[in-house]
């Protein structure tokens, strides 16, 4: 039986209207804020999420209506067999275990963008050209996030090398989001530091699970790496709220670039192809970011 539309033209429109729907999700959630209801605000927040959630589940993976359902649809003919067969394909895919182990993984850099924007605009609730900035450069991401989810989908979930490399970047910003996040609402609220080590800790430990799982490295003896890698990032959290001004992007920003050399290191290592001068060039990038952002960052004594 023909296909509505073509599979190209059916990720472009599913991934538009999935796009378009995290777009106005954040906008509303940017007046909201902007309007100070934080009751409002939470429970919105979760309801859009929710909503999100239901639309990946159960609408955005879905392949086009074939003609002769639609035909018999329109014509009046459509008994309750063929409604049945409808309903079952399209949701077997939720009682498939290969499935979704491979969909919940694939939820997590939606599911961070997501929670880091609900954060960093309710720490920004007046500051418009902030909270435009951040709403747009996050729905962006999640489109990018959504085109290539779909197109993992559409070809049995396996990924061309640009798609990995493009969720790669998508990933550094959701990182770069998520640390910001992270320090921001533990300085904001004067919170204890061991939530914030913590939170970096569990952070980290996802993001290079998702990693690994996504470029199939995902070993049982490479989970003390993991661990590893999550704990120098929580002892690097632990140091910048010792001795870094209470400017959370750049906090994240200083913590992104150590995650991302790590992550790096990490992943040459698994795939044997790290070398010495590899190795330094990583590091020699993290010092010199980290200099840029510590020569531009003010350290006056500050009251906490």
């Amino acid at each position: 039986m023909r296909k509505l539309m073509s599979e190209s033209k059916h990720k472009f429109l599913s991934t538009l209207i999935v796009s378009i729907g995290a777009f106005l999700g954040f906008e509303a959630l940017s007046f909201i804020a902007g309007i100070y209801q934080i009751k409002t605000y939470v429970y919105v927040s979760f309801y859009i999420y929710f909503f999100h959630v239901f639309w990946l589940t159960f609408i955005f993976d879905l392949h086009a209506k074939k003609r002769s359902v639609l035909g018999a649809y329109l014509s009046g003919e459509l008994d309750r067999g063929l409604i049945r067969q409808a309903l079952k394909e399209r949701f077997e895919h939720v009682f498939n275990w290969h499935y979704i182990r491979h969909f919940q993984n694939f939820l997590v850099l939606p599911a961070i963008i997501y929670w880091a924007v609900v954060i960093l605009l309710f720490l920004n609730p007046f500051r418009e050209e902030i909270k435009q900035l951040i709403v747009v450069s996050a729905s962006l991401a999640q489109t990018v996030a959504y085109w290539y989810f779909k197109d993992f989908l559409s070809k049995k979930l396996e990924m061309h090398e640009f798609g990995v490399k493009a969720l790669f970047l998508v990933k550094l910003f959701a990182a770069f989001l998520i640390f910001s996040a992270t320090f921001g609402v533990i300085w904001y609220f004067g919170l204890e530091v061991r939530l914030l080590v913590l939170g970096i800790f569990s952070l980290a430990f996802i993001l290079v699970y998702q990693s690994l799982f996504q470029h199939k490295l995902l070993w049982p003896k490479v989970y003390p790496w993991i661990f590893g890698i999550a704990a120098v990032m929580a002892a690097g959290s632990l140091v910048l709220d010792q001795y870094w001004d209470r400017n959370y992007l750049t906090a994240g920003l200083a913590l992104l670039a150590v995650y991302n050399s790590l992550w790096a290191l990490l992943h040459h290592h698994l795939e044997k192809t790290l070398t010495k001068k590899m190795a330094l060039e990583y590091l020699a990038m993290m010092v010199l970011v980290l200099s840029f952002l510590i020569a531009g960052s003010d350290f006056a004594p500050r009251i906490d």
